[in-house]
């Protein structure tokens, strides 16, 4: 994947999902070889993953933290 080769500080949510959007943008404005397209698709879906796969550890994280509040009695 591109973005998981570079170290996880220098990853961001915010910008890769701007990626997909512009790669979406350039795709249907009809401007794109096909060749391209495949290949723009491709990194969209690489840069899906990787905010699918983020999304998934902040919410085990979370449900992690909400077991351990959940535990403290009286809170």
């Amino acid at each position: 994947m591109i973005n998981s080769q570079l170290r996880q500080s220098d990853w961001n949510y915010e910008e890769t999902v701007d990626r997909i959007e512009a790669i979406i943008d350039r795709v249907e404005s009809g401007e794109l070889p096909l060749e391209e397209v495949f290949e723009q698709f491709g990194v969209a879906v690489e840069c899906w993953q990787e905010c699918e796969g983020f999304l998934a550890r902040g919410k085990d994280q979370m449900d992690l933290a909400i077991g351990l509040l959940a535990q403290i009695p009286d809170f």
